[in-house]
C-alpha cells in the first residue's frame, strides 16, 4: 500500500469535493506497494529571486530512490485539433501536456534554486484521461507511452510502476532531500474553493428539500412558525417561500433585525417584492407619506428607533402597501408591537411565516404570540462543519444535531492577557489563513462586544490589511456609512443570520454575572464559520477553560 501526503482521506474528500481525484488517490493507495508515496493536490505560490510562481499538480509519486513522476489528470470531454489535446475552461483552452511540463520546468527550476545544480531532479510524467478515448494520438501530438486515456483508465497503477520503478533504497539522504522538498516548500493543503464549494453543495442538498416541503405545505391561510437551530436553513426556506409566493403573482414582504441580513436576502430573492429590516420597512413607508426621519438624530437621539413605529400607526395605509405574503426572519429578536404594525399591512387572507431560533435571542426579548400559525421544529445545523460543530457541542451548552459532513478545518484557540495584544494575535491568525489559501474576502472579525466597544473599533488595519466596517454614520437616504476596507470588522449582533469561510471571533471574555447571554452569543458567532473558525479568548477568564482545553 503506497503512502499518502496529506494522508488523512476523509478530510480530503470534502464529502464530494474533487471526487474523480479522490478516487483515483484511493486506487493509487491501494493498488500501488509501500516503495511509492504520492502527494495529492500540491498547491504552491512561492516568491523566490524576486518573482512569483503559481502552479498545481493533481499527483506527484515519489519512488525509493527520490525519482518523481507527475500524473496530470483531466476528467469530461477533450478536444483535439491540430494543436493538440485541449480541455476548455472559463478562461480558454489549455493542454494537458503543456501543463504538466510547465509543472516540471518551474518544480525543477526551484529545486535548482534551493539545493544547487549538482544533482537535478528526476522527473518523468503521465497524462490521465479516465473519461475520454484519445482518437488519434499522433494528431493530438501524445507519447503513446505517456498517456493513460478511458479504454486502459484500470492500468494507471501499472503504467506508474513500469515507467517509474520503485526505485533502491538511497543511502544519501537523497530520497529525504525530496520528499522534504514537497511536505515544506510546497504548501499540500486542501483547496479552499473546494471546501466552499462543498459546503454549498452540502447545505443546498440537505437543506432545499426540507425547504421545498415546508414553502408547499397546503393551508389556507398559510400561517407556519419555524423554530430552528444556527444553520437549519432559515433564510434558504425564506428564500423558498419568497419567490414561490412571487411566481403566484403575490405582492411579499420580507423583514428582519438586521441590515447586512436584509441586504444580503435582497440580493437572493426575485424583485417583485419587498425586503428590508423592520426599521427600513417602516422608514421607507413614511418617506413616502413625506415623513422622512432626520438621520442626523439617529446617534443623538436615543429615542429615534423607538419612535419610528409610533410614526407610522399614526398613518394610514393605502392599498399599494398592502402585501399578499409575509416572511419574518430573526423572528426572536422582534416586539410583540413589531408584529402587529406589520399585520396592518396585511390583507384578511395573507400567508405569513415566521423563522425564529430561541437560543439566538441576543436581546432577551419575550416570544412573540402568533395565534393560528402551525408550528414546526428543526433541531439540524447544516452549516457548521463536523470539527466546528462537535466544538460547539463540548463547550457551549446548546443542543442541536449535526447535520453536516464535511470535516471543516477545525477551531483555533489563542488566548490574550490584555485586550490590546488582539490585533497582533489577529494579523498572525489572518497570515495563517491567507497561507492555507483563504481570501481576505472570506474572512470576517467577529467581535462579542458591541462592534464600538472593541480594541478593533479605533484601529485602521490589522496586520497592514485595512477594516472594512460599519461607521455608525448614516448618509441622507439612511444607508450605513462603511470604511473602505479589504478585511471585514462587525459585531455578532450585526452579523447574525450570515456566514463566512472563515469566522475570527474576538473579545472572547464572558462576564459570569449573565453567561447565559453571553453563550447566546458565542453560540451565534461561532455557528457563522462554514470552514474555519478561530477564537481570541481571555486566558485570565475562568469561562474560557473549557475552550483552551477543548
Amino acid at each position: 500500500m503506497a503512502y499518502i501526503v496529506p494522508s488523512d482521506l476523509s478530510r480530503l474528500a470534502l464529502s464530494g469535493a474533487h471526487q474523480p481525484e479522490l478516487e483515483t488517490l484511493r486506487a493509487l493507495k491501494a493498488e500501488l506497494p509501500n516503495d511509492y508515496t504520492v502527494f495529492h493536490g500540491v498547491h504552491w505560490t512561492r516568491e523566490y529571486k524576486g518573482w512569483t510562481h503559481f502552479g498545481e499538480i493533481d499527483f506527484v509519486v515519489l519512488n525509493r530512490s527520490g525519482d518523481l513522476l507527475f500524473v496530470e489528470q483531466k476528467n469530461g470531454v477533450l478536444s483535439e485539433d491540430e494543436g493538440g489535446l485541449r480541455k476548455d475552461y472559463q478562461d480558454g483552452a489549455k493542454s494537458p501536456v503543456d501543463q504538466v511540463h510547465r509543472s516540471i520546468d518551474k518544480v525543477r527550476e526551484k529545486f535548482q534554486w534551493r539545493h544547487g545544480k549538482q544533482r537535478p531532479l528526476q522527473v518523468d510524467y503521465l497524462v490521465y484521461l479516465p473519461d475520454y478515448r484519445i482518437r488519434d494520438l499522433n494528431a493530438a501530438g501524445l507519447d503513446a507511452s505517456r498517456v493513460v486515456d478511458a479504454p486502459h483508465a484500470d492500468s494507471l497503477s501499472s503504467r506508474i510502476q513500469e515507467l517509474l520503478g520503485s526505485g533502491v533504497a538511497d543511502r544519501d539522504g537523497w530520497y529525504e532531500k525530496v520528499h522534504e522538498f514537497f511536505c515544506q516548500t510546497f504548501e499540500v493543503v486542501p483547496d479552499i474553493q473546494a471546501h466552499r464549494d462543498s459546503h454549498e453543495r452540502t447545505f443546498v442538498r440537505q437543506v432545499g428539500p426540507v425547504a421545498a416541503v415546508l414553502t408547499n405545505l397546503e393551508m389556507t391561510p398559510f400561517r407556519l412558525r419555524f423554530a430552528g437551530a444556527a444553520g437549519s436553513g432559515k433564510s434558504l426556506v425564506a428564500r423558498h417561500f419568497f419567490a414561490r409566493a412571487s411566481g403566484e403573482g403575490k405582492k411579499v414582504l420580507l423583514t428582519c433585525f438586521n441590515r447586512p441580513l436584509a441586504e444580503r436576502l435582497k440580493s437572493r430573492v426575485p424583485r417583485n417584492g419587498l425586503v428590508d429590516t423592520f426599521h427600513g420597512f417602516c422608514i421607507e413607508f413614511l418617506k413616502s407619506k413625506g415623513r422622512a426621519p432626520d438621520f442626523e438624530q439617529a446617534d443623538v437621539n436615543q429615542e429615534f428607533w423607538r419612535r419610528i413605529p409610533e410614526l407610522v400607526t399614526a398613518e394610514r395605509i393605502p392599498d399599494e402597501w398592502i402585501f399578499d405574503a409575509l416572511v419574518v426572519d430573526e423572528g426572536q429578536d422582534f416586539d410583540q408591537e413589531w408584529f402587529e404594525i406589520l399585520r396592518l399591512f396585511l390583507s384578511d387572507e395573507a400567508d405569513v411565516l415566521w423563522l425564529e431560533d430561541p437560543d439566538q435571542n441576543l436581546q432577551g426579548k419575550s416570544s412573540v404570540v402568533t395565534e393560528g400559525f402551525v408550528g414546526y421544529r428543526c433541531p439540524v445545523n447544516y452549516r457548521s462543519p463536523e470539527s466546528i460543530a462537535r466544538f460547539i457541542r463540548n463547550t457551549l451548552p446548546f443542543d442541536f444535531e449535526l447535520g453536516n459532513d464535511l470535516p471543516g478545518m477545525g477551531v483555533g484557540v489563542h488566548g490574550y492577557e490584555n485586550s490590546e495584544e488582539q490585533p497582533k494575535a489577529v494579523a498572525k491568525i489572518v497570515q495563517d489563513l491567507v497561507r492555507r489559501g483563504f481570501s481576505h474576502d472570506d474572512m470576517v472579525i467577529v467581535t462579542c462586544r458591541g462592534a464600538r466597544n472593541s480594541v478593533f473599533s479605533d484601529i485602521e488595519k490589522v496586520g497592514g490589511i485595512r477594516l472594512r466596517r460599519f461607521t455608525g454614520d448614516y448618509d441622507s437616504q439612511g444607508n450605513q456609512v462603511l470604511t473602505d476596507g479589504q478585511l471585514t470588522f462587525d459585531s455578532i449582533y450585526r452579523f447574525k443570520g450570515q456566514e463566512a469561510p472563515a469566522v475570527i471571533l474576538v473579545d472572547v471574555d464572558p462576564q459570569n454575572d449573565r453567561i447565559d447571554r453571553e453563550e447566546r452569543l458565542l453560540y451565534c458567532g461561532m455557528t457563522r464559520a462554514t470552514v474555519r473558525l478561530d477564537m481570541v479568548v481571555c486566558t485570565g477568564n475562568a469561562e474560557n477553560r473549557r475552550f483552551l482545553e477543548a
